[in-house]
């Protein structure tokens, strides 16, 4: 059996504990809360880990700018990869688009990619009746499902 330093044993313990405070440690040695924990007390040393992990970062902006001034002006569209297991209608995809002005979300389900111009076109048509606003802007990922002969046409002739 080898001895293990009491300096080294209890840096051990912060690291197990995920870099958890020595006077944390400490009570839960007191209280008997964990066993074979020995008693903690604090180290001279600092933990370089900790010290990184609280470091200060530069703060996210709290709100992206806007570039959509009405509704439909920037509409971004996704298609989601194929599920492993397909709904009970028999669906492995979804569509969705995004208003980026209201923040309205549409989503279809479809049992396969090349259902999605022809969903685009019902969607947009429908959307252009009811609300009579023009959609400006769409916005995708760039996949194939977006980049046929006939989107381009139709979205050149709808001035999208």
């Amino acid at each position: 059996m080898s001895v293990v330093n009491v300096e080294e044993e209890i840096w051990l313990w912060h690291y197990r504990f995920g870099h958890l405070n020595f006077k944390s440690l400490n009570m839960l040695s007191s209280e008997k809360m964990v066993c074979g924990l020995p008693l903690i007390h604090c180290p001279q040393k600092i933990c370089e880990g900790c010290v990184i992990g609280k470091q200060p970062r530069k703060m996210f902006k709290t709100a992206a700018p806007q570039r959509a001034k009405k509704a439909l002006g920037v509409v971004h569209s996704y298609v989601c990869r194929p599920f492993d297991v397909s709904s009970l209608e028999g669906n492995r995809y979804f569509l969705t688009f995004v208003d980026e002005f209201t923040k309205k979300i549409w989503l279809y389900l479809l049992k396969e990619k090349k259902e999605v111009f022809s969903l685009f076109v019902k969607w947009c048509t429908r959307l252009e009746k009811q609300s009579e606003w023009k959609l400006n802007i769409l916005r995708t990922d760039g996949g194939g499902e977006f980049n046929s002969k006939e989107f381009h046409e139709y979205c050149a002739a709808k001035g999208i």
